[in-house]
């Protein structure tokens, strides 16, 4: 397959690497941190982006909390290092490799895993490097995205999903590799534009959600899954 984070299609695609999506998803990470006072610290995030999450984190997060933000993209490091401080470093590093890692007290896992070709193997590689994991996983598979599978085909071209996900399967997944979830949330989708249908739909997920969340994201999509668990190697 083509290496599209390391050969600048990702990087033509996604110019910023979605650095504007991070108050909003530092915010719904420090939801589900402070409503579990987890012991922070030593922050990793896997597959870091832009950076611009951790240096959100660290604005909410005083010392002695330290951040790491690791990446396997020569792009997004390149924008993510200028970032750095005392208190985040970046590296050009794959945490899934065999060696020695700081014992983290908490990974952060921000929609990631369905990018990777093997994310079985890439979750084999990383339960053991921390004693929890956040994990951001968005909910792609519904109703809606099988009756207009175009857009599972255009997430794919424009942002790299290769994997669509319903909440019980990866979930179900895992949980088969040690990752027992303490705590959930559903985070609402993000639109840098609407047009007229999609604030249609929109609208009817708006409603439907307040009724029965699950329900929503199982007709209509568009929800993701912030997951908080405890990781237990086997």
């Amino acid at each position: 397959m083509k290496d599209i984070y390391n050969d600048q299609t990702y990087l033509a695609n996604n110019p910023s690497w979605h650095a504007e999506d991070a108050p909003f998803k530092a915010a719904r990470i420090l939801k589900l941190l402070r409503r579990n006072a987890l012991p922070l610290n030593l922050v990793c995030e896997v597959g870091c982006g832009s950076g611009e999450i951790l240096v959100e984190l660290a604005a909410q997060l005083p010392p002695p909390t330290q951040f790491t933000g690791l990446d396997i993209s020569h792009d997004a490091i390149a924008i993510a290092r200028p970032k750095a401080t005392e208190r985040i470093r970046f590296a050009l590093h794959d945490l899934t490799q065999p060696g020695t890692a700081p014992p983290y007290d908490l990974l952060l896992v921000i929609d990631v895993i369905e990018h990777l070709p093997d994310y079985f193997a890439f979750l084999a590689g990383i339960v053991d490097k921390s004693a929890y994991t956040l994990f951001h996983i968005p909910l792609d598979m519904s109703l809606w995205a099988l009756l207009r599978e175009q857009m599972l085909i255009e997430s794919k071209d424009r942002v790299g999903h290769i994997h669509n996900f319903t909440e019980a399967f990866v979930v179900s997944i895992l949980a088969d590799y040690g990752f027992r979830v303490i705590d959930r949330l559903y985070t609402e989708p993000v639109y840098k534009r609407k047009s007229a249908k999609q604030q249609v739909v929109h609208f009817m997920r708006e409603v439907l959600f307040k009724i029965n969340p699950w329900l929503c994201s199982k007709l209509l999509g568009g929800y993701s899954l912030m997951l908080l668990t405890k990781n237990e190697p086997r």
